[in-house]
């Protein structure tokens, strides 16, 4: 029997987070069942994935070199059927696609496509780019991205997030049954949900003992992005380096302090930007519905309504609120500066590089 390889390609901000940690922490229990999700030495797929593409991903392109490879010679030793993850790979030309489709000769190959509407992508896209050391305001971000080509796409946002794009790539040389579109359950519902239509691909379903997912990416409110946005831009004049970036400021601020506030208002698209969501909306169904590929969950679901009631702008959170979050931010390292002077032996280190404002 021809084993299958699924290539769970994004797009970015789909559950895909939630889904390789899911992935990770069943992944015995989902190779009994006949699907390995592939083991690396890092745990995930990233440097297979920016090394198959050739992107000078924050300098991490070097260390990945040869990853991609790697993470085919293990699928082709490993029994049953495979699964590689990340959704970076939605930016794969037709050409690295090929590339990926060749090193795994011998498999019958199946593309996996989470997606969810435009309305909520464009937020969650802008935020993840502030978490990536980024302050552009959200106005700026909106016309960056109602403005550009989408197909072909001349910015990174639509390259990975339009789906006749990304899917169009993806499907090179396949035939549409082998091509899997899931559309992620809209606001509210149960995140099982999203497990069960992702396994359901495979032939698999969710099992009650399913260990949870233990890490999310958790979106942030408006005015932990606004102090995240400012201090990126006081941080990048400091020429603060990406590591101490990570450890300090996404780690322990961004993941530790502000993904755990709550009250703080969510960033949404504008009413404003409805007519561009309808222009996309009925591309994206004609092109989907033409296509013959297999969705998963309901086209609907993709296709973008603005959330009603009054909106808030991202740019204008209340200042109350950036205040808090701020102090919060400022408290956190204090005391992780105090919880390492005391841990370390050797003195009193400070390890920050301090920053003099004008």
């Amino acid at each position: 029997m021809t084993r299958r390889a699924f290539l769970h390609v994004g797009t970015p901000k789909s559950g895909t987070s939630y889904l390789q940690d899911r992935l990770a922490a069943n992944r015995t229990r989902l190779a009994q069942d006949g699907l390995t999700y592939l083991e690396t030495s890092s745990g995930d797929h990233f440097r297979a994935a920016i090394d198959l593409l050739q992107k000078h991903w924050a300098g991490e392109l070097e260390a990945a070199r040869g990853s991609w490879a790697a993470l085919a010679k293990t699928a082709q030793s490993t029994p049953g059927d495979v699964l590689i993850s990340h959704e970076v790979l939605a930016a794969a030309t037709t050409s690295q696609v090929k590339q990926a489709f060749d090193s795994l000769d011998g498999f019958e190959i199946h593309v996996i496509v989470t997606a969810r509407d435009l309305a909520r992508q464009v937020p969650a896209e802008w935020q993840e780019k502030v978490k990536h050391r980024g302050w552009v305001g959200f106005a700026d971000w909106q016309r960056r991205v109602t403005n550009a080509q989408r197909m072909p796409a001349e910015t990174w946002f639509w390259k990975v997030q339009h789906l006749p794009d990304v899917l169009g790539r993806w499907s090179t040389n396949l035939t549409p049954d082998r091509v899997h579109l899931v559309a992620l359950p809209g606001p509210g519902s149960e995140s099982e949900e999203l497990w069960r239509r992702f396994l359901s691909v495979a032939g698999l379903a969710p099992k009650p003992d399913d260990a949870p997912a233990t890490q999310a990416n958790t979106s942030l409110g408006i005015a932990e992005i606004r102090v995240l946005r400012r201090l990126n831009n006081l941080l990048h004049q400091a020429e603060v380096s990406r590591p101490t970036y990570v450890e300090k400021v996404r780690e322990l601020i961004v993941r530790e302090v502000f993904a755990n506030r709550s009250g703080s208002q969510a960033a949404t698209s504008p009413p404003s930007m409805q007519p561009f969501f309808d222009e996309v909306n009925i591309e994206w169904r004609d092109w989907i519905l033409g296509s013959g590929i297999h969705v998963v969950g309901e086209i609907d679901e993709l296709m973008s309504q603005v959330q009603p009631g009054p909106w808030a702008d991202p740019d204008q959170p209340d200042s109350n609120e950036v205040f808090d979050a701020a102090l919060e931010a400022m408290a956190a390292l204090v005391i992780d500066i105090d919880q390492s002077n005391s841990n370390n032996s050797s003195g009193s280190r400070n390890p920050f590089r301090r920053w003099a404002g004008s």
